[in-house]
């Protein structure tokens, strides 16, 4: 559900850049202005865009690496835990071998007396 709820800021985020594009594109191929000034805007607008989108790619790496280590680390800590609990489960097995081995030899020789 998270997850789903980034797509969807960042397809909004994507259509809100590309209707700024578009519109900005149209406003200066239309407005009443030299061809020199116009390339300039032009410039000047790109430059913005640019600049908005590699501070938004730069945000949406950072969040997402937080994301990814996070998880990461969530992961080791239940790799341990299940390790620990598989090797307690294995000694206690062990324990229990042991003792029960024990108590039939113990009848065993308890029998032959």
């Amino acid at each position: 559900m998270n997850d789903e709820k980034q797509g969807n800021k960042f397809r909004g985020f994507l259509a809100f850049l590309s209707g700024g594009i578009i519109g900005s594109a149209l406003g200066l191929l239309f407005a009443p202005m030299s061809g020199k000034k116009t390339r300039e805007k032009i410039r000047d607008a790109s430059a913005a865009v640019k600049e908005k989108a590699t501070s938004t790619t730069h945000r949406l790496k950072n969040v997402t690496t937080e994301k990814v280590t996070d998880l990461v680390g969530k992961g080791k800590v239940e790799v341990d835990d299940t390790t620990k609990s598989v090797k307690a489960a294995v000694e206690a097995g062990k324990t229990a071998f042991i003792e029960k081995k024990s108590e039939l030899v113990d009848s065993r020789s308890d029998d032959k007396d």
